[in-house]
């Protein structure tokens, strides 16, 4: 079921109906929705879709192009054997010619086998031949953006010369509640907390009786398919590369993040160049994100970075710590008693305020202050070397002289007095550093607050996260 994506589709659909032939750059992490998007927008044209292997070499990739090309070709072009993608692209060539088509490269990077040498001789093929066919839309799609950006996006060949370029990321609440229509609205929000809004996790639980079923079912027994899903995702970006893995393991275990050099240490990665390498490609993957202080641009060296994919952190904290008991097949009921743990509540507070700040543009909008230039993130500082010190996730510092402090709960359990003396410490904490500036308290809460709390009229508004949805 395609939903969402109104913004991407008709961005494509624009390109796809001009009287010019166009280049356009589709990335976003697997199980993201991307060959779904181009479907859609290709559903009442003629295309060409060639879908790339993964993990095999040149060779097998040139002889799946060919053989893809004479299933789709008008006139079953011949399969030939041959060894260099130039000469696969003028077969390529040949059958636009004489039959129009647009053309789409879906998991491209496969295709590339990681190199850019496809990309230098698809442009040459591209600016000589396919362009001079009318009408001709050419889509490059991948799931590795590291390869996406910096070896064809900002590949010599291709520089410059693309139409379009999306990246494609994970559903906010009202498409995901359009996925999960059936359910309520406390399961549509557990299921982005757990799950992240990616629409393959989505599809494969709305037709479960309950989210909570769905994850004893997929999550927690040997064949479930969120049981075996990290070593789909996560191997076939960075393969069986060691460091990676011990990056991401290390920050599931400190979720309000680290600092470069905690990560070197911790992790035991080399602090040169190697461990940007790795951080960026960890990024721009979507696996893991980072910040600065809500009032330092984006350039200070005071960078903390978190495991935000919430799969993942999902499969760290719970799978993966029971996967022995998991394959052997006899624990039943696995999920059911953790969920029922302090640390599946715990866990599920953290995961609440990763929501919160996903949906940071939905609060600003809540709050009323859209219109007024602001910046958001986080606040810490550090203290000697590498130190975390105050932690505040989510605040937004306005242009009209006010910082508005956001302080995230997520329990049952009303929400009374005791939240006053966390907030206002760290309230406090602000006033003194940004004197010129009101500091505006926030509580978003899944549950309601005390008589008492709302008497007080210590905060400035109470959002509940079913405003998310609606907004």
């Amino acid at each position: 079921m395609f939903t969402g994506r109104k913004e991407e589709l008709r961005h494509l659909q624009n390109i796809i109906k001009s009287e010019k032939s166009l280049i356009g750059v589709i990335y976003g992490r697997r199980r993201i929705g991307k060959s779904e998007l181009i479907k859609k927008a290709f559903e009442k044209e003629k295309v060409l879709i060639f879908e790339g292997l993964e993990n095999r070499p040149k060779q097998d990739q040139i002889d799946s192009f060919m053989f893809q090309l004479h299933h789709q070709s008008c006139k079953r072009a011949e399969i030939r054997k041959i060894k260099t993608w130039r000469e696969a692209f003028m077969l390529l060539f040949e059958e636009l010619e004489h039959n129009p088509a647009h053309v789409a490269f879906d998991e491209f990077q496969w295709m590339a086998n990681y190199r850019r040498e496809i990309v230098a001789d698809l442009k040459m093929v591209w600016d000589i031949y396919i362009s001079k066919i009318k009408g001709t839309t050419l889509i490059l799609c991948g799931s590795i953006a590291s390869f996406m950006i910096n070896k064809v996006l900002k590949s010599g060949a291709l520089y410059g010369r693309t139409e379009l370029v999306i990246h494609l990321k994970g559903f906010l609440l009202p498409d995901t509640q359009k996925m999960l229509r059936d359910k309520g609205e406390t399961e549509v929000i557990e299921s982005q907390m757990i799950l992240g809004g990616v629409p393959k996790y989505l599809d494969i639980i709305r037709e479960k009786t309950s989210l909570y079923i769905a994850l004893e079912e997929l999550g927690f027994s040997e064949t479930g398919y969120l049981t075996n899903e990290y070593d789909r995702i996560f191997i076939s970006h960075f393969g069986k590369n060691p460091e990676y893995e011990r990056i991401v393991r290390v920050l599931a275990e400190h979720p309000y993040g680290l600092f470069r050099g905690q990560i070197a240490e911790k992790a035991r990665v080399d602090l040169g160049g190697g461990l940007t390498k790795q951080l960026n490609n960890l990024e721009s993957a979507g696996f893991i994100s980072s910040s600065t202080p809500f009032h330092k641009g984006h350039n200070s060296r005071l960078l903390k970075y978190r495991l935000s994919d919430p799969y993942l952190r999902f499969y760290f904290s719970f799978i993966l710590p029971n996967l022995k008991k998991i394959r052997s097949g006899v624990h039943k009921g696995l999920f059911a008693r953790i969920m029922q743990g302090s640390s599946f509540n715990t866990w599920m507070g953290l995961a609440f305020e990763y929501l919160c700040m996903d949906h940071a543009g939905k609060i600003s909008s809540i709050l009323g202050f859209p219109g007024i230039e602001f910046s958001f993130g986080p606040y810490f500082e550090a203290h000697g070397k590498n130190k975390s010190g105050v932690q505040a996730d989510l605040l937004f510092d306005r242009k009209d002289n006010v910082i508005t402090l956001c302080e995230m709960k997520y329990s049952l359990a009303p929400v009374g007095m005791d939240v006053i003396k966390d907030v206002e410490r760290k309230a406090e904490i602000l006033r003194k550093k940004f004197r010129k500036k009101t500091v505006q308290k926030v509580l978003i809460s899944r549950s309601s607050p005390t008589r008492n709390l709302t008497a007080s009229g210590y905060f400035y508004r109470v959002i509940r996260p079913g405003e998310f949805f609606s907004v």
